[in-house]
């Protein structure tokens, strides 16, 4: 468990539920060792709610994913480049529509060309979720560089992912202006073997940073079949809050219908045709001449389409997952 992010979700949770910090510890430690973790602990807000059928209508990653794991098996993509960014770039250039490298494979004259075309730009390591290891850059933060100098810097300090910025449509940007606001398609692969997106969902920046993660100052929702926010934005970081606006400019968020939705959904499903791999989180922005694909996952967080606020009937998703996939998680 990470206990600086956890210290501060025990505390609110200790204020709304009135439990005591005992009893919020030994629930933590027996859903632990159910195979929960901590951040499906607090979004999928447990401490209120203890019922055992409640529990076990949610989507978890230890709980369930190796049940998907252990029915339909790992694919070869999967190992070779879902989980390195330097990989999908390669396999995916035609949904990215974004200049990128790979300073493991690309060459100091491709890099020197990249940086002529872009003042700035996003270095990323090779590997890693929740957007760590990601920040963006100028050429003049590296002003006492050469380019040579700078290309075996990012290579020796494994930020070896270089893509210039995205340029969002303007109307995704009235959600958030300072991060690019993705989407998070997520594709299933029925055992029959047709794909279907059973969950869409948006993420945004509320606290003026440049990303959308929940972890890095983001928030997120559910989002109907046609795009549109029908929830309030959810985080659970570095507590968990309900944002019906942003706080920062008073956008108010329901209602807003996110432009190329269709044209998103399209693209992820297509992407997904090449692939064996059953369960993808695809990221997607828009931009006025469409939507691109930056990355995507075979182990995508469970608890963005199902954030406590976004719920039917005050239940997980487990049944709607397993419709999906055609198969039994429990």
């Amino acid at each position: 468990m990470n206990w600086k992010k956890l210290i501060p979700l025990i505390k609110q949770a200790r204020r709304k539920s009135k439990r005591p910090y005992l009893s919020l510890f030994i629930d933590l430690a027996v859903c632990y060792v159910e195979k929960y973790n901590y951040v499906e602990y607090f979004a999928y807000n447990f401490a209120e709610n203890r019922s055992r059928e409640y529990r076990e209508s949610f989507v978890c990653v230890y709980r369930h994913y190796p049940i998907i794991t252990k029915k339909r098996g790992v694919s070869k993509e999967e190992m070779d480049f879902f989980g390195d960014k330097g990989s999908f770039i390669r396999h995916f250039s035609d949904f990215r529509h974004i200049d990128a490298l790979d300073l493991r494979v690309d060459t100091l004259s491709s890099f020197s060309a990249f940086l002529e075309k872009h003042d700035c730009f996003f270095i990323k390591a090779p590997r890693g979720t929740g957007g760590e290891g990601v920040s963006k850059k100028c050429r003049s933060d590296f002003a006492d560089l050469t380019d040579e100098a700078l290309y075996n810097y990012l290579r020796e300090n494994g930020r070896e992912i270089v893509e210039e910025p995205i340029k969002q449509h303007p109307e995704v940007s009235k959600l958030s202006a300072s991060s690019v606001n993705t989407l998070r398609i997520f594709t299933a692969r029925h055992v029959d073997g047709t794909l279907s997106v059973p969950f869409n969902v948006s993420r945004i920046s509320v606290t003026g940073g440049k990303l959308d993660n929940a972890s890095q100052g983001g928030a997120y929702t559910l989002l109907d079949s046609d795009g549109t926010v029908i929830y309030d934005y959810f985080t659970y970081y570095p507590e968990a809050q309900i944002f019906p606006e942003n706080p920062l400019t008073g956008f108010v968020f329901k209602g807003f219908k996110f432009p190329f939705f269709k044209e998103s959904v399209d693209m992820c499903l297509e992407a997904a045709e090449r692939c064996a791999s059953h369960w993808i989180g695809w990221d997607v922005a828009v931009t006025e001449k469409g939507p691109l694909i930056i990355e995507a996952n075979t182990a995508p967080g469970p608890q963005l389409f199902q954030a406590c606020n976004q719920l039917n009937n005050n239940r997980g998703r487990l049944p709607e997952l397993e419709e999906a996939l055609g198969i039994s998680l429990r």
